[in-house]
């Protein structure tokens, strides 16, 4: 079995790439697969390696790249074009999890919990921009690109108390990002507590694995930066009451299905207020990942075994759909606790 691993990089994140796809290769090869990376910067580019690699099985990090315009396309829409299987959630799926406002707006319309929200954009006049503020009148609220993910445009301003600082921050990420989601804030409750649940499978044959997500060093207001996750100076602990990882289960679930990932995922989670809020999907989480191994570590899965777990998922998924046609190498198979492969390749 052969597995190309792709990614359309900016210049500064070769290097970060290379390593994490390395110790991918490692842990494959470990199982029998033969894996080769590759970076690319336009389509032409990706049709060209998928050409010359003639992959069983793709598994691609990013979500855009160049299109013959030199306009963003998104590379999974050209895997389904070109009929090439891949690791990872649908085009469709990719694209709703990246809008945490569309996401919420599906949420809520499915009764999933999620804080109250609202969205300002760049094109708006700044008549209507005063007038979709005139809802905030629940403060505190924290200000979010509505299109970014790994904490990307947090910092310490980004929680507002009241109109002044609401509008300044506002005026500050409009400059970068064209949408902003405002949201409700919900770390001034004292019983704030903050999760993510890992997720391997697809609906019906799923791992899910909670872990609550702490921060080294006390913040006033609790709030986890792009910073806090580069620097390591946030941990996740897998979460050991069985009662609470029934109820994160059972949640995570909700949240995971409504927003139609599929194969691997990560799904952010806050209780405050007595209550369990989803907060948003991360639908291409980065593997290996502390967070994520810290996830898998509660059904005693080890890194390799981590990702190992999430290629078997995608091999599975395109086998039931008819897009591959070869035989789970054994070294997979023997790679994994018997009752999470039993699981994962459950009809």
């Amino acid at each position: 079995m052969k597995v190309s691993l792709l990614s359309s990089p900016t210049a500064d994140k070769i290097n970060v790439k290379t390593k994490r796809f390395l110790r991918i290769i490692s842990a494959l090869e470990r199982s029998g697969i033969d894996g080769n990376f590759h970076f690319f910067n336009t389509r032409q580019q990706l049709i060209h390696i998928l050409q010359v690699e003639q992959p069983d099985l793709v598994f691609c990090v990013d979500y855009y790249t160049r299109g013959d315009a030199n306009e963003p396309v998104n590379i999974h829409q050209i895997l389904e074009d070109l009929n090439v299987p891949y690791i990872g959630s649908s085009p469709n799926a990719l694209e709703l999890v990246l809008s945490k406002s569309e996401l919420k707006k599906k949420w809520l319309h499915n009764h999933v919990s999620t804080p109250s929200y609202f969205v300002v954009r760049e094109a708006d006049s700044q008549y209507r921009k005063a007038g979709i503020l005139d809802k905030a009148i629940n403060y505190p609220y924290i200000l979010k690109p509505d299109r970014e993910g790994n904490s990307r445009g947090l910092d310490a301003n980004s929680i507002v108390f009241n109109r002044t600082a609401l509008e300044s921050k506002l005026k500050e990420l409009l400059v970068t990002y064209e949408e902003v989601l405002i949201e409700k804030y919900l770390g001034t409750y004292p019983d704030i507590r903050e999760y993510t649940v890992a997720m391997i499978g697809n609906s019906g044959n799923w791992l899910l694995m909670p872990a609550r997500v702490i921060l080294k060093k006390k913040k006033k207001f609790r709030m986890i930066t792009t910073r806090d996750k580069d620097d390591h100076l946030s941990r996740a602990i897998t979460v050991i009451d069985d009662e609470l990882k029934k109820k994160l289960i059972v949640e995570s679930e909700r949240a995971i299905e409504v927003a139609s990932v599929r194969d691997y995922s990560r799904c952010d989670m806050i209780f405050a207020d007595g209550e369990l809020y989803a907060i948003e999907v991360n639908g291409q989480p980065m593997i290996p990942d502390k967070w994520f191994d810290e996830c898998a570590r509660g059904l005693k899965l080890d890194t390799d075994q981590c990702i190992n777990a999430i290629f078997l998922s995608g091999l599975m998924r395109n086998m039931r759909e008819g897009k591959v046609n070869i035989q789970v190498p054994e070294g997979l198979r023997d790679s994994l606790p018997p009752r999470i492969y039993t699981q994962l390749t459950a009809a």
